[in-house]
């Protein structure tokens, strides 16, 4: 939607030439916002066409000499475009043509509607009681691009982004699988993890599929997240080793909550950037043993694992050696 942003700005502030010069066909249909789709038209108008249901809510128009704005499509009202809060018998009962311009709704009398025949009906002419009629000798109709009551300059990314996607409230795990410095595979994959998505056998059941739901690493119990990440004693083994390399008590994750907030624990031995460094390499290489277990019927030793993932961290924290955070992590990992 980001990339149409400057097209539907240049649509909006030149609407007259850039129909005149490009769309000479649709003069009949004066107004962008009700424009048909044709078959022949591009890719890329056609793509503008489909959103003008978003856009319409947060381009406004102030009125003028009143000559460029639609009456039925442009939003120069607080009641939105009048065709949609009006409905389409509103042209018929106002006997205003649908493709009719603002100024063509008045004169120098005032404004030449017929009676309201429903409440929108009745708000409109309430409203246009309260502004001065269109005239030439004012300027032209102007747009906006306005969200949540605060008008830009122009179209913004941003502040389209915050409205159509709000942000959600702040989640405890983020810090444990985004952080700066993180390797993107393993941050997916914890990710993935943290959301219970990752398709171990039990979830797999869980669909109707017709499989052995028994873990392929240790074969003594049900393959789930937390087994197969943490208890399993394939698991066991790797985190182990890590405490024993991190010069830590021995650990024994009883669920995943646990498991974050070891990551988020900071120690003078094992800072925590060091701890979500070395856990996403964890959770990512059992991943990787399992699948490859389970496909390949290839099975590696925990320590040759341990092996890979100490390679790993050596080589994520060499690549980022000038941040910061982990100037000091070699030696940490290494002690």
């Amino acid at each position: 939607m980001w990339v149409f942003g400057p097209l539907f700005n240049y649509m909006i502030y030149d609407l007259s030439s850039h129909y005149d010069n490009t769309h000479s066909q649709y003069r009949s249909t004066s107004s962008f916002w009700n424009q048909p789709e044709k078959a022949s038209d591009s890719w890329n108008w056609k793509c503008l066409l489909k959103l003008r249901v978003l856009a319409e809510n947060f381009v406004k128009c102030t009125i003028g000499n009143g000559r460029r704005a639609s009456f039925w499509f442009d939003n120069w009202t607080p009641l939105s475009p009048l065709i949609n809060s009006i409905g389409t018998d509103g042209p018929r009962n106002l006997r205003v043509p649908l493709n009719a311009k603002v100024c063509d709704t008045c004169n120098q009398d005032g404004w030449s509607l017929t009676n309201p025949r429903s409440e929108e009906s009745l708000r409109l002419h309430t409203y246009l009681t309260t502004i001065s009629l269109p005239s030439d000798t004012q300027k032209k109709d102007t747009y906006d691009w306005v969200v949540d009551g605060k008008t830009y300059a122009g179209y913004s990314s941003k502040a389209m982004w915050a409205v159509l996607r709000p942000r959600a409230a702040a989640v405890g795990w983020f810090s444990s699988v985004w952080f700066k410095g993180a390797t993107p595979r393993h941050a997916f994959t914890m990710w993935t993890a943290n959301l219970d998505r990752l398709p171990t056998k039990s979830r797999l059941l869980g669909w109707g599929m017709n499989i052995d739901p028994t873990c392929g690493l240790c074969s003594l119990h049900l393959e789930c997240r937390d087994h197969l990440l943490l208890s399993c004693d394939f698991a066991l083994f790797i985190w182990n080793a890590v405490c024993i390399r991190l010069q830590l008590p021995q650990v024994s994750f009883s669920s995943w909550p646990d498991l974050l907030d070891w990551t988020r624990t900071k120690h003078v031995n094992s800072p925590s950037t060091l701890r979500k460094l070395v856990a996403q390499s964890v959770i990512y290489a059992i991943w990787k043993q399992r699948n490859n277990h389970l496909h390949n019927q290839t099975y590696i030793l925990p320590s040759l694992i341990f092996k890979e993932i100490d390679r790993e961290i050596k080589n994520s924290i060499t690549a980022r050696r000038l941040k910061k955070r982990f100037m000091n992590l070699m030696s940490c990992w290494l002690h």
